[in-house]
């Protein structure tokens, strides 16, 4: 598969944005946009692509700052992973229940 130059940047914000912030205390909207996250990323054997992403977010509601915000959160969490690929999220147990 090939990655165009923009999910590429997108995909380097996100890593970037992880490894700079902690997670923040999360509204009740953000907390029911993670579950729904949680949900896609089960329902797509725990993994995410960017351009997965960008066809399944804006269909759960979520803008690309709060997917980044999101993915940062978890990675804080220990829930998620960047794949050595860099363009994928990966779910890790216990969210990931596949």
């Amino acid at each position: 598969m090939r990655v165009d130059e923009g999910e590429m940047m997108a995909v380097r914000s996100l890593v970037t944005l992880a490894a700079l912030g902690a997670a923040t205390a999360a509204s009740p909207q953000t907390a029911a946009q993670k579950d729904a996250l949680i949900a896609a990323m089960n329902d797509s054997d725990c993994t995410l692509t960017t351009a997965e992403a960008n066809v399944v977010m804006p269909k759960l509601g979520i803008s690309r700052p709060a997917a980044i915000a999101l993915s940062r959160q978890m990675m804080a969490e220990g829930i998620a992973a960047f794949a050595s690929d860099e363009e994928t999220l990966v779910l890790l147990p216990p969210a990931c229940t596949k």
